[in-house]
Formats: structure tokens, sequence, C-alpha cells
């Protein structure tokens, strides 16, 4: 019976810890999947003999056309017109997601944003929405109210 258990256990914690490894972010991926076809497209149009060099070049054009999560861009439209209260409250919501994604897998998949991504974030509503100079994860964890684990 206890190895049953045991088993049990082990199960429902690799269930659980599968979940928090392979987060999908809605809005990344959609963004991935706009910026897939458009990668194809600018790899067809390049120029270079390498197909490594290609594939950057592609990338970099679409994420200009379509910003992803973590980019200036994207943080300036997607919380440029935040007020001073929903600043605060969005930099709780994206507090609580670095968190989550302290133990995510390191492979890529579409959808996948990465605690950089969400601390870049963080700091833009921090440095322009909230007047605070020089944040950082810690800063933005103690001005909400969050554990600094």
């Amino acid at each position: 019976m206890k190895k049953q258990l045991m088993l049990l256990s082990l199960v429902l914690l690799s269930v659980n810890a599968a979940a928090t490894d392979k987060y999908v972010d809605p809005a990344q991926k959609e963004i991935d999947q706009k910026q897939k076809p458009l990668v194809e497209k600018y790899k067809k149009s390049c120029s270079a003999h390498n197909k490594v060099s290609c594939l950057l070049e592609a990338k970099s054009k679409a994420n200009e056309a379509v910003p992803g999560r973590g980019s200036v861009a994207y943080s300036k439209n997607n919380y440029g017109s935040l007020n001073k209260v929903q600043a605060k409250n969005k930099v709780k919501e994206l507090v609580g997601l670095y968190d989550q994604l302290a133990h995510q897998s390191s492979q890529s998949w579409q959808g996948k944003i990465t605690q950089r991504q969400v601390e870049a974030e963080i700091k833009w509503i921090m440095s322009y929405r909230l007047e605070q100079s020089m944040p950082d994860i810690y800063t933005a964890k103690m001005y909400v109210g969050a554990s600094l684990n």
C-alpha cells in the first residue's frame, strides 16, 4: 500500500511539474503564429549564402513586424496607456507569472515566454508607468508586496 501511495505521489508531482514546465502564453502563441509565415517569407528573400544567417535575419525582421513579449515595442503597445493602479496590478500579475516560469524547460515551443521576457515587461512598466528608477525583479516584488523568493 505504501509503495502504491508513493508511486501515485510521484506521478502527481511529475504531472504538476510538467504543467509548469511548458507554460504556453496565449499572447505569445498568437505572436508566434503571425511571425512564422513572415520568417519563411523573409528567408526566401535573404541574399546571404548562409542558412543560419538568413534564419536569424528573417526572425529579426519578423520580430520587428510583429513584436514579441518582452520587447520595448510590445510593452509600449500593451502597457503604454495604463494608469498607476492598472500598472501596479499588471506588475503584480507579471511577478506571479515570473515566479511560475522559474523551473521552465529550456526547450522551445510555440507560445513560450521566458522569465527574461517577463522581467523586461516589468521593468518597462516600473520605469515608464510607475516612474521607478532602475527597477529590477526584486524592487518590483517589493513594490507589489510579493515574496522575494
